[in-house]
């Protein structure tokens, strides 16, 4: 038992000494690294030298792309690498320590003043002050994360099939490219980009490259050169969401005031449909101005396709308001023209190859197999008969009385032949431009389709 509690005694006093003396030898090395040391000072041996900086941008998540205010919000850490010769020791005179770190939030050693340019946070340097890695080498790394908020031009004019291209400009705010060299951290591979090894995929938003880009500026100002360092953000909006909740059903909607033409004017629910058909047209374009910013500089794609929806079920309306004056005109009311009785009646028919019973078509005439020209009936008064006799006298009075009748009701009824037949042409022309309005705003909506969905970037993404 002896034996044990004073190995037990020995192992502690042994571990607290090597605690002791790691201690100590990190802070003789904070002690003799910084006695000194001035951070205003690059850490350069030769003053006319300058200090290769690299950067290097880890992209971690999409946050906002604000349309409206024209600024994006990335999550990000930033990679700064440089060398100070200051920094440099041997690790076996100080217990083996390979690396230290000093504290960002103070000024103990030298930090690049590398700003984003366009940054649009409310304190510009929205990045936190995190600790700087320092290697025996001299090598000093140091990652701060954070946010970052910056301004983008956002186009708007192929929403919601648009891509954007972003631009992050970083470079020294105060210290020009004889002073600081700042040059962009390669990867293994050697491509110049941002990293994506940590990127958290967006819902909204695909990233198609990130590419970066080493640009030296001269100034009227100023002789000497300012490099920066440019990551382009190349995003591309995910349409699927946009595709079933607005695209399909307005497409659905204009088909519906395309069939609309197909519904029977007797029906009655006609202009009712249409009217419909509008009002949900509106509703829809209504969610889509929530959707784009409020900008005059282009025209949103999703914008015009709903517009000429819009225009097409407006017209739908007011055609088939037209078709409906003109099912129900009359004889007593209406007289069919000479041209508009050749347009609607002849030549339209023939050109939409229509058909009607009793009428055949042939080169935008029309040949009517029902009109056949009664034989004028023989006048019975006109045969000579006798007249001297007083019974045929009265015969002949009552013959021509019965006559007369039957002259008004044969009259009668060619009127309301004729009266008939005019009201079956209106009918048929109301029905010649249903068919006209049916094919003309079919291959509209077609034409405009294929057009709008040509003339955007993508498709799907």
């Amino acid at each position: 038992m002896i034996f044990n509690l004073i190995n037990s005694i020995l192992s502690l006093v042994i571990i607290h000494s090597n605690l002791c003396d790691g201690s100590v030898a990190e802070t003789k090395l904070f002690t003799d690294l910084l006695k000194g040391y001035n951070p205003l000072e690059r850490p350069v041996q030769n003053s006319s030298q300058p200090l290769e900086v690299k950067i290097k941008l880890f992209l971690q998540q999409i946050l906002d792309v604000d349309e409206k205010n024209q600024i994006v919000s990335v999550n990000a850490w930033l990679s700064y690498t440089w060398f100070d010769h200051k920094l440099q020791w041997e690790p076996k005179k100080y217990g083996g320590i390979q690396d230290i770190r000093f504290p960002g939030s103070s000024d103990h050693i030298w930090k690049p003043d590398v700003l984003l340019y366009n940054s649009a946070a409310e304190d510009f340097d929205s990045t936190f002050k995190s600790n700087l890695l320092t290697y025996h080498t001299g090598t000093v790394v140091w990652i701060p994360p954070g946010v970052l908020k910056f301004v983008c031009q956002l186009d708007v004019t192929w929403f919601p099939f648009d891509d954007q291209v972003c631009e992050m400009k970083f470079g020294s705010w105060t210290f020009h490219g004889y002073a600081i060299d700042l040059q962009i951290d390669d990867d293994t591979n050697g491509t110049q980009s941002m990293d994506l090894s940590t990127y958290l995929v967006n819902g909204e938003w695909q990233v198609i490259s990130t590419n970066a880009k080493r640009v030296v500026s001269y100034y009227k100002c100023c002789p000497e050169p300012y490099p920066t360092v440019n990551y382009y953000l190349h995003i591309r909006r995910r349409t699927l969401y946009y595709g079933f909740n607005l695209i399909i059903p307005s497409l659905l909607i204009s088909l519906m005031a395309i069939l609309g033409f197909m519904f029977p004017p007797d029906a009655g629910e006609k202009i009712t449909l249409e009217v419909t058909i509008l009002l949900a047209i509106v509703f829809f374009l209504s969610m889509v101005s929530e959707m784009t910013p409020p900008t005059s500089e282009a025209v949103p794609l999703i914008g015009v396709f709903f517009s000429c929806c819009m225009l097409v079920v407006s017209a739908s309306v007011v055609f088939t308001i037209v078709v409906l004056n003109l099912h129900f005109r009359s004889a007593d009311s209406h007289e069919m023209n000479p041209l508009v009785r050749r347009v609607l009646l002849e030549f339209l028919p023939w050109l939409l190859f229509m058909s009607r019973p009793g009428y055949k078509f042939v080169k935008a005439n029309v040949i009517d197999s029902t009109d056949k020209m009664p034989k004028k009936p023989k006048n019975p008064l006109d045969c000579n008969l006798p007249s001297n006799h007083a019974g045929y006298e009265a015969q002949i009075l009552l013959l021509h009385s019965v006559h007369t009748e039957l002259r008004r009701v044969v009259a009668f009824y060619n009127k309301e032949e004729h009266d008939e037949r005019i009201q079956t042409d209106w009918r048929f022309a109301a029905m010649v431009v249903d068919r006209a309005c049916l094919l003309l705003f079919t291959v509209f909506i077609v034409i405009s389709i294929l057009a709008i969905m040509m003339s955007a970037p993508h498709i799907i993404a």
